[in-house]
This record gives C-alpha cells, sequence and structure tokens, in this order.
C-alpha cells in the first residue's frame, strides 16, 4: 500500500492559464517547470530550490522538456519551431530557430530520446525529425486549421511485457466535444483509436496507468463508477473497458484530475463528497482500492497532477504542491497474503480440501450436464484410495523414537534458530516446506478443525486483517481462550477494533469469578496464570494511539481501565514482569515499560471524563500511585537534562573547562584625544 508522508508548497503560479506542466529533469528529484509561456525553471523538489531559470524570447505552445540523447532542453515555439539550449545557456534567444513545416503539438519525454509528436498524429523521434525538417512540403493554412480543431493532450510512451513501445495520447475535437484515446505502437507503427463515451452519463477524469503486462485506460464517469479497459496487442475490449468500482471519496459533479503515478497506482484530484475542500488520493488499479488520502481546504477548478521518483506534484491554482508518498512493504504484503508458502500442507487439510477440489476437477472432466450424486461418487473414490497401515519400528527402516517426539524436537530447533515452523511430508525432505513466523512464541493452532480453517484462509491469499476479522470475533463470541491467544500471538497486523475487542475479552476473564451453588470457587493457579498470558499478549501488540482511543472508550467501562491501571502499573514496577517478545518489540524492561506508558497514556485520554468525575477511592488510590510515579519519571528526566552537556563533551572529546575564571578583572587604557 501506499502512504502520504509529507505535504508542502513547492513553488508558485503567476497565472495558471498560462501554465503548460512539468517534466522530468537530467538529475534525478528535481523537475522542470514551464511556469509561463516565456519562463522555464529547474526547481528541486526535496530542498525546494530554484536550480536554473530561463526567459524565452517567444511563447512556447507546449511544456520543455529535457532530451537525455542530446542533452538539451527543448522547447517548441509557436508549434512551427524548436529551439534547443544546455545548461549553461544564459540567453535562449541566441540558440538557432529550427522551422517546421508541419505542425508540432507536444514534445514527448522518454528515458533515451525525446520524441516529437505531431498535430497529424506523426511521431517521430528528435534527431529522425531533425533530420528531415526541410523535406516537409505541408501546406501552412491546412496546418493551422488542424491545430484549431483539435486538442491533444497527456501524451507518454510505455513498454510492453515483450519489449514493444507505444505511445498514447488523448485526441479532444472541439467542435463536438468527442474525445478519444490514441495508441501508437512505435515499432509496428500500428494506430488504434478508442472512442471515450458512455450514454446519459459525463466523463469527469481520465488518463492511461501502467499495468503489469500493458497500460490501461482509466476513466471516471459522473455516476461515480470507474471503467479500466486493457491496451495490450492481442486485446479486443471496446471503450471504455469494464466496470471495476465506485469512486465514493469525491465529488464527480467536479471536474477530476487522473494521473498514473506508478505500476498499477494512480493519482486522483478533486472535490470532497459533501463537504468542504478537496482530497488528492492513490487509487490502486489492481486491488481496485484507495490507499492513501492528502486533504486540502479548499478545492480549485486549474489542477494538473506529475509524478516522480517519490513526489506527487500536483499544480493547483497560484501555487505547485508536493506531496511524498512510499509503498508500505510489510502492509502490502498482508494484503496479498503471500507471505505463506501454497506447499505447506497437513494432512488434515488433505483429508477434507484437497479430495473436494480432486472431486470437481473429475466432475468438470467428465464434460457432463446431468446431476451427480455427490456422496456415491464419494464413495466411490474412498474405495479406490489405499488403506495406510503401521508400520512397526524395527530400528532400520523405521526408528524407534515416535514421529511425533521427533517432529516437535524438530519444531524446537527450527524456532530456536530459523523462527519458522515446519510441516512433514510423506515424499521425503524435498516436500518438506517452511513457513516463517512472525512471532516466536506462535505454536499454532491445537485443533485440526481450526487449523484446517486457518491455513485455508492463509493459502487462499487473505490477509492478516481479514483473518483476524472472521476467526477473532468466532472466539471471542464462543469464548475460546486458547485459540484468541493463538490470534494475538500468530498475527501481527491486528486492527485497533479488534485489539479493543481482545482486551475486554481479556479483562471479562481476568476479573470473572465462576460461582457454583451461590459461592465462590478459587480458581487454580494454571488457570489465573493462563489469563494473565492472555491479557499480556494483548498488552504486547503493536497499536496506534490516536486510532484505538475511540475504541477503548466504546469497548471499556471504568471497572476494566481501573484494573488495567493495576496491572500496568504492576508491568512498570516490577522487574520480573515483562511483555513477550514482538515482531517489532524486544522482551525487556525498558521495552515494557514503554509499552505499559504507552496503553496508559491512551487510557487517561479516552476515558479522562469519567476519571476525573469519578468518587472512588481505590481508584483515585491507583491514580495517585501512577501520579507519583509520572513525578519520578519527570525529576529522572531533569538530572538527566542537567547530565546531557557533560555527556556531549565527552562524546565529542572537548576538554572540560574550569567551573570558575582564572581571570577576576583586566585593566585596559584608552586614550580619548
Amino acid at each position: 500500500m501506499s502512504k502520504f508522508l509529507s505535504y508542502y508548497n513547492l513553488f508558485p503560479i503567476p497565472d495558471p492559464k498560462e501554465f503548460l506542466g512539468l517534466a522530468s529533469d537530467k538529475e534525478k528529484g528535481n523537475v522542470v517547470t514551464t511556469l509561463a509561456r516565456n519562463v522555464v525553471v529547474v526547481l528541486n523538489i526535496s530542498t525546494q530550490k530554484q536550480l536554473l531559470s530561463w526567459s524565452l524570447p517567444e511563447k512556447l505552445s507546449s511544456k520543455v522538456i529535457y532530451d537525455p540523447s542530446s542533452q538539451k532542453y527543448v522547447g517548441v515555439f509557436g508549434n512551427h519551431s524548436l529551439r534547443l539550449w544546455d545548461v549553461d545557456t544564459s540567453d535562449v534567444a541566441k540558440c538557432k530557430k529550427l522551422k517546421f513545416q508541419k505542425s508540432i503539438a507536444h514534445l514527448v519525454e522518454t528515458s533515451q530520446e525525446a520524441l516529437v509528436l505531431y498535430s497529424d498524429g506523426d511521431c517521430q523521434t528528435l534527431s529522425q525529425a531533425l533530420t528531415s525538417r526541410k523535406d516537409q512540403k505541408e501546406d501552412t493554412a491546412e496546418q493551422l486549421a488542424l491545430v484549431a480543431s483539435k486538442v491533444i493532450s497527456k501524451p507518454k510512451v510505455y513498454t510492453l511485457v515483450q519489449g514493444q513501445q507505444v505511445l498514447t495520447y488523448f485526441e479532444e475535437t472541439k467542435a463536438t466535444g468527442e474525445l478519444q484515446l490514441i495508441r501508437n505502437s512505435l515499432t509496428t507503427a500500428e494506430r488504434r483509436k478508442y472512442l471515450i463515451k458512455r450514454e446519459e452519463v459525463r466523463l469527469t477524469g481520465y488518463a492511461v496507468v501502467e499495468g503489469d503486462a500493458a497500460p490501461q485506460l482509466l476513466t471516471i464517469w459522473s455516476d461515480k463508477r470507474i471503467f479500466m479497459l486493457n491496451l495490450a496487442e492481442r486485446t479486443a475490449e471496446r471503450s471504455p473497458g469494464q466496470f471495476v468500482s465506485m469512486l465514493a471519496e469525491l465529488n464527480v459533479e467536479s471536474n477530476l484530475s487522473v494521473h498514473g503515478v506508478s505500476r498499477n497506482f494512480a493519482a486522483i484530484y478533486g472535490a470532497n463528497y459533501g463537504q468542504e475542500g478537496a482530497s488528492l488520493l492513490v487509487y490502486n488499479t489492481q486491488f481496485k482500492v484507495v490507499n492513501a488520502k492528502q486533504y486540502f481546504k479548499v478545492y480549485l477548478d486549474f489542477s494538473r497532477l506529475w509524478a516522480g521518483d517519490e513526489h506527487i506534484l500536483l499544480a493547483m491554482g497560484h501555487n505547485i504542491a508536493a506531496v511524498r508518498y512510499r509503498m508500505n512493504r510489510e502492509v502490502l504484503v498482508d494484503m496479498l497474503g503471500s507471505q505463506f508458502s501454497d506447499t505447506h500442507l497437513t494432512p488434515i487439510e488433505l483429508d477434507h480440501i484437497n479430495e473436494e477440489e480432486q472431486l470437481e476437477s473429475i466432475i468438470k472432466f467428465g464434460g457432463s450436464t446431468k446431476p451427480i450424486n455427490y456422496n456415491s461418487v464419494k464413495s466411490k473414490l474412498n474405495k479406490l484410495m489405499p488403506t495406510l497401515e503401521a508400520e512397526t519400528a524395527d530400528g532400520r527402516a523405521l526408528a524407534y523414537e515416535s514421529p511425533e517426539f521427533v517432529d516437535q524436537e524438530m519444531d524446537e530447533i527450527v524456532k530456536q534458530h530459523v523462527h519458522g515452523e515446519t510441516t512433514s511430508c510423506e515424499n521425503g525432505l524435498e516436500d518438506v516446506s517452511v513457513t516463517l513466523m512472525t512471532n516466536f512464541f506462535d505454536a499454532g493452532p491445537q485443533n485440526t478443525a481450526v487449523q484446517a480453517l486457518v491455513r485455508q484462509l492463509e493459502r487462499s491469499g487473505a490477509g492478516e486483517e481479514e483473518i483476524i476479522e472472521k476467526i477473532l470475533t468466532l472466539f471471542i463470541k464462543t469464548g475460546n481462550t486458547e485459540h484468541v491467544l493463538m490470534c494475538l500471538r500468530r498475527y501481527s497486523n491486528i486492527s485497533e477494533r479488534m485489539l479493543a475487542w481482545s482486551l475486554r475479552f481479556a479483562l471479562d476473564k481476568w476479573t470473572k469469578t465462576p460461582v457454583i451453588n451461590g459461592n465462590a470457587k478459587v480458581e487454580p493457579m494454571e488457570t489465573k496464570q493462563s489469563k494473565k498470558e492472555l491479557l499480556n499478549a494483548v498488552l504486547a501488540c503493536s497499536f496506534d494511539a490516536s486510532g484505538i482511543e475511540g475504541h477503548l472508550r466504546h469497548r471499556l467501562e471504568l471497572s476494566h481501565v481501573q484494573h488495567l491501571m493495576n496491572h500496568l502499573y504492576e508491568l512498570v514496577n516490577d522487574p520480573r514482569a515483562q511483555l513477550e517478545e514482538r515482531p517489532n518489540r524486544d522482551s525487556s524492561l525498558i521495552q515494557t515499560e514503554v509499552q505499559a506508558l504507552q496503553w496508559f497514556g491512551c487510557l487517561l485520554t479516552s476515558h479522562f471524563t469519567l476519571l476525573s468525575i469519578s468518587k472512588d477511592e481505590a481508584l483515585l488510590e491507583t491514580l495517585s500511585k501512577w501520579s507519583d510515579l509520572l513525578s519520578f519519571y519527570e525529576d529522572s528526566l531533569f538530572d538527566l537534562a542537567n547530565l546531557l552537556p557533560q555527556l556531549s563533551n565527552i562524546v565529542e572529546k572537548r576538554d572540560i573547562k574550569p567551573i570558575y575564571s582564572t581571570t577576576w578583572y583586566g585593566i585596559e587604557e584608552v586614550v580619548l584625544y
């Protein structure tokens, strides 16, 4: 998944109507900005500094780009002439003006050599265009009429899996408002046209996004529907393609700016739906979900999007905003569910899952449309399957040790040295699969039915959040403490909502005393220890403080908060109390203390009103203990602050100066006249 990291205004735009666009520069992290039809500025996105700038003698008709082949900046003037200049050029007017008979619509940037896209749809490399420009014999009036009748926008070059390059751009007819997508193969010169139109709805946003095998046309319509069209070589789909999802985050009545950010990701800017302001979204075209959002206070009709490296540049109104984003690898892997091996099978799965798959494949292979008696076919298959007889141990072919004992020893060795778990197979060591664990204490589900359920969800590609939502809800409602503990240890990506629910479940188990015939029964020590283990497992999980406070306020009552505060106080004070190790946190006194303080801070924020008006003496005593502890921390911070300069001098190897100076006073003679 993608995530926005920072947002800031990069550079002002003098006149939005004169703004022509952005392009990549020679150096990574820089952008060539055509602010006006005669002003070009090279900016560094990270430092927000202006590196180069030129004031051009004539008005540009398209944005200026950098050509890697000639290592020069190229600009189109009046649709019929080019100028090339380099970094050291101070006056562009002194550069030679290269005239063309054909009208030039755009300069297309590529990683090798820039392309010249003419208004009639023809395309040439920059070197070919400069060589053949004198051979052009086009009628000037026809070229001017061509420029006035059509508008070409968003040209970009994509590379297919086989290595072929295709150029895509949009062509709008001014008289009718008809919009077409042109797909031009640079290898075979084959040109395809896709008319972008739907009945009784209006097109609000469109762009071409890079896909896994080929580019894809992404269109957003006024009925909130998103359509995608595959632009592969041999596709026969009709425009606008297939309906994939609904866009509920933005107001589709206003125009949207859409731009392909990277493979399978598109940036969408538009007005917020049902509220003021605007939003910038990152839409995942593979999973059809919105991954990230950036809010703006005001929506502006003029907007242009551009993406490069780790930044999305949004030109809106009179400013260019830079939004930094990145791919979160851990969340993406969890969303794909690809951290589990497909070959990780257990005997219970082979009996209860794969047998049905084999049966279905046999039915499909037969090709019969008649109804089939499932039970009869399954009984016949069971008769055909060979029966396995247990072999006796002789010390040669079969070891005297039981297989369960060997598997247990192997699991312990793998857990200690590889942090994984093994599954033994009957076909030899080459079929043994090892699945990495996220928690050393994860022993897996002990019940075979639960094991089959969990494994099937993992193998089907479900992410951790989806698995937790399904099975943890089941175990909490059925009161299955053992498997709730298993879920908390096995999965690290647990939502704040489920974590708060698990905390309520653990506290209910901790405070509940079973009653038999009206008399309280004293629980065994093992049961109390297991309940304490469950509560500590919940507290060891990672969470977001701002995201869990609302769920804690909904789930926990004041009695739960009081018990939890007492338990957290014990975790902080008792040196023997340590939370178990997690993938993102070590098992140590410092980490346990930090985790307990984070939970205490969330409880204060979520239940501040109830804690402030409560008159319970036990609760006030608990808060007094925490107040003394926090005062101790505060005094310790003052002591450390006084010690910090001395530690800094020692680390930097500076000489410690004496406290009192040896010079008490000095006399100087001053001549006034």
